[in-house]
């Protein structure tokens, strides 16, 4: 792996650098590697909170629940069956996104 040897100096204003900051924090990293990642075309994503571990976990029973009506309802072959496996897949996709 290749050294970090050059600097480059960068300047904000108080209000930049704070929004910076505030950016930096909430993906978990130090300004520095923030700056470079974002600079470089990596968009950090910012850690899960608590509120959304919660939000995921109450998804993720949902989400039970819509995989065992699936289920009942292909081995009783009722007419929507399809319906339900379709719901379970949107519910799959919105918690990707959430992550």
């Amino acid at each position: 792996m290749e050294k970090r040897a050059c600097a480059k100096l960068v300047r904000y204003t108080h209000s930049e650098l704070s929004r910076v900051t505030e950016r930096a924090r909430a993906s978990g990293r130090p300004v520095a590697r923030y700056i470079r990642e974002m600079s470089l075309g990596v968009a950090p994503r910012a850690h899960r909170t608590p509120a959304n571990d919660g939000m995921i976990r109450q998804l993720a029973l949902v989400g039970n629940q819509l995989r065992c009506l699936a289920q009942a309802a292909a081995a009783n072959q009722l007419p929507d069956a399809a319906a339900f496996s379709a719901g379970l897949d949107e519910l799959l996709a919105a918690i990707r996104l959430i992550e």
